[in-house]
């Protein structure tokens, strides 16, 4: 089964918080504390680089699912910090990327997922000068060929004085998950342009790169490169596809990959290139533009692609949002919700797939909707677990501001239910395989990871 991952340019309070930052030369402790393969000297003879410390967590409140006397943490060094972490479930890691304390290089660190021990650290790529429209640099995770590889992606500007402009660039860097020591890349590609956002196929090794003008697909590790401009007649539907009021045609970029090529967004539309077309598997109870709302389509992290079709005979914030099987189109599974804006994201089996206030169990095709009800605040989803289990918190309001505060929910969603976890509980972030990450970037606070029982 094909399987992506799709990134996007980091417009969260990590990424708000401050400039790239650098590693620590600090120690590393075991979490039981004695040594392990990963401890101070073991780290520094492999890499010849000293990392932000990691130490036995403290015991947080946190779902039952996860043991909490048994997890580590990283923290922010004197002289900086770690951020974006992605889950490498077939090597076990935890996997971070890291700025020079000069800026001018990036890496990637990879932690043992149950035990925080130290693997490796990339050798480390060269990293352009960014601004704050460039994506943030970012790690993340693709397969091929049966193999598990860490792709950095760093991109900016470089070169420029008094009279010459700097030149955009983007660097991929992939390493082989399964390293130890100082990792040397596999292949290292080159595309002559900023990039403002990003998308990984988590099986096949092809990356998407958002540009200002285009699109790249990048193969991570052949360095094949394909530019894709938008606005390109190449890009036009399959079939015609005129509007009551101009065409489809209109603004088109693609903005995805499916199995069945790239995904092409267009004015009420969306299409496979040279594949299947949206107007043929339109969901009951959906239109493609409804008063101002059109439809629009988000890749999937496994490859389908996820739609926001605005719901016939309602306002403009109802959705039909669907499932649509990435080669074919066809709709697996649908559920009318609030809201027209997500980024897909999976369990760790690829089983469940959380799309704003809506969850998809793929296997049985069924959609749920956690949007506000006479009985229930609304319930914002940010993980999902392969029990079925998904996390997050219910917008409640607040009676002191006026305005809403977050209460740590759990849902079941065989049965629906949503229930209130204990006052301070910490929802994950990430889950994975081996373990749960709390927090995104030591700069903010620690983070944690808590193995499975």
């Amino acid at each position: 089964m094909q399987s992506w991952f799709w990134g996007k340019r980091m417009v969260r309070s990590a990424a708000k918080a401050g400039a790239f930052v650098t590693l620590a030369a600090l120690s590393l402790t075991a979490c039981g504390g004695s040594s392990v393969p990963g401890d101070p000297k073991e780290s520094r003879t492999q890499t010849s680089a000293a990392v932000p410390s990691r130490s036995a967590a403290p015991a947080k409140p946190i779902p039952a699912a996860f043991d909490s006397t048994r997890g580590w943490e990283v923290e922010a060094g004197k002289d900086g910090n770690l951020r974006g972490p992605a889950v490498a479930s077939d090597a076990g890691l935890i996997l971070f990327r890291s700025i020079s304390e000069d800026k001018k290089t990036a890496s990637v660190l990879a932690y043992d997922a149950k035990t925080g021990a130290i693997r490796w650290r990339s050798k480390p790529v060269a990293n352009p000068t960014r601004d704050s429209l460039d994506a943030d640099a970012m790690v993340f995770v693709t397969h091929k060929a049966g193999k598990e590889y860490a792709v950095l992606a760093v991109t900016g500007t470089e070169g420029g004085d008094g009279v010459n402009r700097a030149s955009g660039v983007t660097r991929l860097a992939a390493y082989d998950t399964a390293s130890s020591g100082e990792a040397a890349p596999v292949k290292e590609t080159t595309v002559p342009d900023k990039a403002t956002g990003y998308g990984v196929q988590r099986d096949g090794g092809l990356t998407e790169v958002q540009l200002g003008r285009s699109t790249a697909v990048v193969d991570v590790l052949s360095g094949q490169v394909t530019t894709y401009d938008r606005n390109n007649a190449a890009l036009n539907a399959p079939k015609p596809c005129e509007l009551a009021f101009g065409s489809c045609n209109t603004s088109t970029g693609v903005t995805a990959l499916t199995p069945a090529g790239p995904l092409v967004q267009g004015r009420g539309a969306f299409w496979a290139l040279g594949g299947w077309f949206s107007g043929d598997v339109v969901p009951a109870g959906a239109s493609a533009i409804v008063g101002s709302s059109t439809v629009t389509a988000y890749g999937s992290p496994d490859g389908h692609v996820v739609a926001a079709w605005p719901s016939t005979g309602h306002d403009n914030d109802r959705s039909v949002w669907a499932v649509h099987d990435g080669g074919t189109g066809q709709v697996l599974a649908t559920v009318e919700c609030t809201g027209k804006k997500a980024t897909p994201r999976l369990s760790s089996d690829g089983r469940y797939l959380i799309a704003d206030f809506a969850v998809f169990d793929l296997q049985a095709k069924k959609g749920y909707c956690f949007e506000a009800t006479g009985a229930r605040n609304p319930v914002q989803l940010t993980t999902v677990d392969k029990d079925g289990t998904a996390y997050g918190n219910a917008k409640t309001p607040d009676q002191n501001t006026g305005g809403l505060s977050d209460t740590p929910t759990s849902v079941v969603l065989a049965t629906g239910q949503a229930s209130a976890l204990p006052a301070g509980t910490l929802v994950p972030d990430l889950i994975g395989a081996d373990a749960a990450v709390f927090g995104t970037d030591t700069g903010i606070g620690p983070v944690l990871v808590y193995p499975r029982r």
